[in-house]
């Protein structure tokens, strides 16, 4: 049999991280990556149940690769598959992990090789579960790499499923942070991207807890002095404390980018939605990054159509968001997930929620043409990262995270270019 492995990953940056872990520790087995599924000898699908749309799509990945390749292992791993494991086998998964055991994939893929028995290995609750290594992770398709430092999530936000797919909140050993860090910076990583389900609750579950996300940044970058770019993937408001703050202005490896979640800009439904800030908390932290970072993009995200959002709640969403000037929204229809107590809570009606989605992004796409639009005209450095071979485009981003495309007879991959910001090179 050829080695042959294709891999497709659904959902967030840690299912890529954890995807592309697999998949590096199958490399050195001697599997080789290829880009169609139909080629491969393996295929790993890494699914998402954050919304139903997200674990409709899972079913349909599945059911495809299987029906286009039947001869191949396919393995199915991630949230989706931890909460329908037999769902998963029936649409044809030879082999089903959920969010822990990841590490014996292989071994899993070695043992249906020789046996031909189907593998379903998920456990009923994972509330209780540590840290799993999975090794350094190899990202030779590009010159930005995702670095895992936490799992699982203990807020319990009154809509969301994680919690019961993802586990409890566990931190990753500082070590193997820094090491892999190290690592992928000697293998020509130009910026490293920390990921985790809550990142900002990192080391709360170490020792006596008092080594928290800053004092990991401030490891890595001590220990990384070479790497050009830090980034944070996403972080909750009520865990940017002063200690970060103090990190992020002394040090300008960590980008002028930060993602936070703020889901309402209402008041009473963050009460609703059990979130740990209200609106007024928020604000003041981004008039203080601001102030430690003048150029700062803060982007964020928001569930439209919580369950009994009034239109008064929903003005209030958008004069905040408005007030906030977020450099991006990401808008997410509210997606009822069972177990959870907004689940159990008249939905809003479709169209009211389409209405308000339809709304919500056209004032992103304002705010966004906005901010955009301070820096036209000005120089900025640029990492090349992607290669449209086809029309001869080289596409990158800026610190703060505005991805530019430039006409290139090459690849530009991995290099660092400054470039004249302006409209007609914008690519977002």
């Amino acid at each position: 049999m050829k080695k042959t492995l294709y891999v497709h990953t659904l959902g967030c940056k840690v299912n890529s991280y954890e995807t592309m872990a697999i998949a590096t520790e199958l490399k050195t087995k001697g599997y080789e990556l290829v880009s169609k599924a139909n080629d491969a000898a393996v295929i790993i699908v890494n699914t998402c149940s954050v919304t139903k749309t997200a674990e409709q799509k899972s079913r349909q990945h599945i059911s495809s690769y299987r029906k286009g390749n039947p001869e191949a292992v396919l393995l199915v791993m991630g949230c989706y598959a931890q909460s329908h494991a037999e769902e998963a086998a029936s649409l044809g998964a030879d082999i089903v992990l959920g969010t822990s055991n990841r590490g014996k994939a292989v071994e899993y893929i070695d043992s249906f090789l020789s046996n031909g028995v189907p593998i379903i290995d998920v456990k009923k609750t994972v509330r209780f579960e540590h840290y799993e290594e999975l090794g350094v992770v190899s990202y030779s398709e590009n010159a930005r790499a995702y670095l895992k430092i936490q799992d699982g999530c203990n807020n319990f936000c009154s809509y969301c499923y994680i919690p019961y797919t993802r586990g409890n909140s566990r931190s990753r050993d500082p070590r193997m942070v820094v090491d892999e860090a190290k690592a992928l910076v000697e293998a020509g990583y130009q910026e490293i991207i920390i990921t985790g389900i809550h990142i900002g609750t990192y080391g709360k579950d170490l020792a006596d807890g008092s080594f928290a996300l800053a004092d990991l940044l401030e490891a890595i970058l001590k220990k990384c002095s070479t790497l050009p770019r830090l980034r944070i993937s996403s972080i909750e408001e009520s865990e940017i404390d002063d200690r970060l703050f103090d990190v992020i202005q002394r040090y300008p490896q960590i980008v002028d980018h930060l993602h936070i979640p703020l889901q309402s800009g209402s008041k009473t439904v963050l009460e609703r939605m059990r979130r740990k800030y209200d609106t007024d908390a928020f604000l003041a932290k981004m008039e203080k990054l601001r102030q430690i970072r003048p150029n700062i993009a803060l982007t964020t995200e928001i569930i439209v159509g919580y369950p009994e959002e009034t239109e008064e709640e929903w003005a209030e969403t958008l004069e905040f968001c408005k007030k906030a000037q977020f450099a991006e929204i990401h808008v997410f229809p509210f997606s009822p997930r069972p177990g959870t107590t907004a689940a159990q809570r008249p939905d809003t009606k479709p169209e009211i929620k389409k209405r308000r989605v339809h709304e919500l992004m056209a004032l992103s796409k304002e705010l966004r043409e906005a901010y955009k639009a301070r820096f036209y005209g000005q120089e900025m450095e640029v990492l090349f990262e992607n290669y449209d071979a086809k029309n001869k485009l080289a596409y990158g981003h800026t610190s703060n995270y505005l991805m530019v495309k430039i006409p290139s007879e090459v690849p530009l991959h991995g290099q660092w270019k400054k470039i004249v910001y302006e409209s007609s090179i914008a690519a977002d």
